[in-house]
């Protein structure tokens, strides 16, 4: 008898000399996404997750990372985790083996009990296997960027911002561009209802917020696309770090953007109209963020607007809306010329 008993919930095959194929079901999230990690060492975050039945779902032969785009089998991409729980339901069977085999050996039978004599003096065996060893499901990390894929449609969450489908493996940077200012978008919507219902405080903190995370949005972007096309003309790791330490925060800033575009890459990719209506909305970031949105000298002295300081900055929600669309139009002409062009 072998090891392993052919069949059953793991669908095992004997495969002869003492090998054996085990098929081991890997437990989804409750929402149904099932997590993957990136073969390359090199890779970070290397993490993400896709929703089972979305994407390609027949003659799925390669699946890619969406951060540095490394392609492998799909199964090539299990995790850790993944791998652990793996091994340990195999192990599992194994000492479900072993207990068949100790009962085989003895003659025991289903109750666990072997009659060894009977008459004046009756002897029995009794066998009580240990517990089956425990096997915890995979532990997984909470990932919460969803994108779907324009080409293919799978559904996958991803840290930051991801650049490639990991099924059909298609740029989609831009379409993640729009996921995330359309989550802005969406908070945008709902401050007349908040106003309504738990003041105005409330409403003008969140406009303050939205504008935080358009910045934000615009800022990781730009920083993504640098890197992107310094790699792309091959400049070094040494080259590529030492740039980023002397940007800074300078992509929080529409000058400051135009003017180390240019250092750069010999060219400013920013329309000037489209620049120009940002400066206005970047530049109310700073006293929201260092005073409380209140107007200081240095927003004056920046700005050149006829605000009165000590007085608070004023926002609405149409000049938020209209800051995300100008963001999304900056973001796409950067990248086509200078990833696509």
């Amino acid at each position: 008898m072998g090891l392993f008993k052919e069949g059953g919930e793991h669908q095992i095959q004997n495969l002869g000399n003492d090998k054996y194929n085990l098929t081991i079901s890997i437990p989804e999230n409750d929402d149904g996404r099932m997590a993957r990690e990136c073969p390359s060492s090199e890779c970070s975050p290397g993490y993400f997750k896709v929703t089972l039945g979305t994407g390609i779902t027949e003659n799925h032969t390669l699946a890619y990372c969406p951060y540095c785009r490394h392609e492998a089998e799909p199964n090539d991409f299990a995790t850790q985790e993944q791998i652990r729980y793996a091994k340990e339901m195999a192990l599992r069977e194994a000492h479900k083996g072993v207990q068949d085999m100790v009962r085989n050996a003895f003659g025991i039978g289903a109750s666990g009990k072997k009659k060894l004599s009977e008459g004046f003096v009756s002897m029995e065996m009794t066998y009580k296997p240990a517990a089956l060893p425990y096997v915890h499901r995979p532990f997984e990390d909470e990932v919460r960027r969803d994108i779907v894929c324009p080409h293919c449609t799978l559904d996958q969450t991803v840290f930051g911002l991801a650049t490639w489908c990991a099924d059909c493996g298609e740029d989609i940077f831009l379409s993640h561009i729009e996921a995330e200012l359309a989550v802005v978008q969406l908070m945008l919507n709902d401050v007349d209802r908040r106003q309504t219902q738990f003041g105005k405080r409330i409403a003008a903190k969140d406009l303050e917020n939205c504008l935080e995370d358009t910045v934000s949005i615009f800022e990781a972007a730009m920083r993504a696309i640098v890197r992107r096309a310094m790699l792309m003309r091959r400049d070094s790791a040494d080259q590529i770090e030492s740039s980023f330490k002397k940007l800074g925060n300078a992509f929080q800033s529409i000058d400051r953007t135009q003017k180390e575009l240019n250092s750069l890459f010999g060219k400013n990719p920013l329309d000037e109209e489209v620049s120009e209506k940002l400066k206005s909305a970047f530049e109310k970031r700073h006293p929201i963020t260092h005073n409380l949105g209140v107007i200081d000298r240095k927003y004056m002295e920046r700005t050149k607007e006829l605000e009165q300081e000590g007085r608070e900055i004023r926002l609405s929600v149409a000049e938020i809306s209209q800051a995300l669309s100008d963001v999304k139009t900056a973001i796409s002409g950067t990248y086509e010329k200078l990833i696509k062009g």
